[in-house]
């Protein structure tokens, strides 16, 4: 009984983002960052893109899934709002997960 107290109190303690994001491939979240946004972002997400943007590796996943999800809906503006706005679900989590594990 304690042991499934445990869980549940560890389970509750995560935010609903995180619970979710815990099944993310990093494996195609990485090549999909690749592709999608070290360009702007630099490769291990640690360039202010086009020189305006924070840099985002010091963000933490629930920051990074807001961010992209308020500038996919247009609620923030910016330069790469074009981009942000084709991301789906599935790929607005996975840059979650994996942005804030590319520090070095």
């Amino acid at each position: 009984m304690k042991r499934i107290y445990t869980t549940l109190l560890s389970l509750s303690l995560l935010t609903a983002s995180q619970f979710v994001l815990a099944n993310v491939n990093m494996e195609q979240a990485e090549n999909f960052y690749k592709r999608t946004c070290a360009t702007c972002h630099g490769k291990s997400a640690d360039k202010p893109a086009l020189g305006q943007s924070k840099i985002i590796n010091t963000l933490n996943s629930e920051e990074i899934y807001t961010a992209l999800s308020d500038r996919k809906s247009g609620k923030i503006q910016g330069a790469g709002n074009m981009v942000k706005s084709r991301l789906s679900e599935e790929e607005i989590k996975m840059l979650s997960e994996l942005v804030p594990i590319l520090k070095k």
